[in-house]
């Protein structure tokens, strides 16, 4: 009994996020947003990023698990890439409970896009499952040779509401993409 309930979980999760993907009012998210992060594959497991705010991130699992600032990447840092891409926030708003959505569009989105990296207590986990998310679906466009689907092109991460009424739908998208 109880494995069942935890596949029933697992797919109704599954699914919630295939379908908040499909949403139609997400294709015309805008993709100007802030600048998050800058990732660079050095090798198919060594990775470094760093965010708008500057701090300098690694992962030597292929972007499964995030540490900050380590040696290793200042001398990676000029190294050929195996890709590289800055990654950008994409905000959709809307003030009628859902029914519609549209284009956030404000300069100041720092306040939507920050991910922070502070310490295990503060926002780790958010933004290393964010990282993890990019780079798992970057990796697997690469290898299903579609990755011009993610380029300039909103994705989304999450949909919160501030009451019955306004909602946020925040995302990302892939921006100077280039692989070696």
């Amino acid at each position: 009994m109880k494995n069942t309930t935890i596949s029933v979980i697992v797919l109704s999760l599954y699914s919630f996020v295939v379908f908040a993907q499909s949403k139609p009012y997400w294709n015309n998210a805008p993709n100007t947003g802030t600048k998050i992060y800058s990732i660079h594959f050095i090798d198919s497991q060594n990775v470094w990023a760093k965010s708008k705010l500057g701090e300098v991130l690694q992962s030597t699992d292929g972007g499964n698990r995030w540490f900050v600032n380590s040696p290793f990447i200042q001398s990676k840092e000029n190294e050929q890439n195996l890709w590289c891409a800055d990654i950008y926030c994409s905000i959709m708003l809307t003030t009628d409970g859902g029914t519609s959505w549209l284009p956030y569009r404000d300069t100041e989105q720092e306040h939507f896009c920050k991910v922070y990296f502070k310490n295990e207590n503060t926002g780790w986990q958010t933004a290393e499952e964010f990282l993890n998310k990019v780079v798992v679906t970057i990796n697997s466009s690469i290898e299903k040779n579609d990755i011009e689907t993610l380029i300039e092109r909103a994705h989304q991460c999450t949909e919160y509401y501030t009451d019955i009424d306004s909602g946020w739908a925040l995302g990302w998208c892939v921006k100077n993409f280039e692989i070696n």
